[in-house]
């Protein structure tokens, strides 16, 4: 079955202004919502003249939280769950919100402790070096998914794994096969 977008619903019978205030405030009490998200949202139920009103009438109630205050809970909400500052950035980017910037010993410290997590340097001891390879991809892999710059991917690699790695390179026996 091929992928397909979601057709854009139609909307069959559209919000009050008043009805859309009640659903802005149905948003807002779940959580903390951007400009932008919430347009997002209540465009699916109402025209965009009433969106803009609705957002307008929340603005001037207080009932909207200033971005940079969102920026910073979003990032730390993402930041603890072990994402790095690619993923944060988008995140907040498709929520209208502006960009932090990365605090390189912080990610080196979140990127460390998500590494260490799942492998530790032991887990290098004994490989010969394409099984020490494989994992070294391994974990750029993992790393580069959960957002992290290379200078943080390599830092690691190179401080925290590089000494396993160097015995292993040295203790493998790198000669050539006459017969080839």
């Amino acid at each position: 079955m091929p992928f397909t977008r979601r057709a854009q619903k139609q909307i069959k019978q559209p919000l009050t202004l008043i009805q859309a205030k009640r659903k802005l405030m149905d948003f807002v009490a779940r959580r903390d919502h951007s400009e932008k998200e919430l347009s997002q949202k209540l465009a699916r139920y109402c025209e965009s003249d009433i969106v803009q009103q609705t957002i307008t009438w929340a603005r001037e109630q207080n009932w909207l939280s200033a971005p940079e205050t969102l920026q910073q809970q979003f990032a730390t909400q993402l930041g603890r769950r072990g994402k790095g500052i690619h993923n944060i950035n988008q995140k907040l980017k498709e929520l209208g919100l502006e960009s932090v910037k990365a605090d390189f010993d912080n990610e080196l410290e979140k990127a460390r402790r998500l590494t260490f997590s799942k492998w530790n340097a032991d887990d290098f001891r004994g490989l010969n070096v394409k099984d020490s390879q494989k994992l070294r991809a391994k974990i750029i892999r993992f790393l580069t998914t959960r957002g992290y710059e290379g200078a943080v991917i390599s830092s690691i690699l190179k401080n925290d794994f590089n000494t396993v790695t160097q015995t292993a390179i040295q203790d493998e026996d790198l000669s050539y096969d006459d017969e080839y």
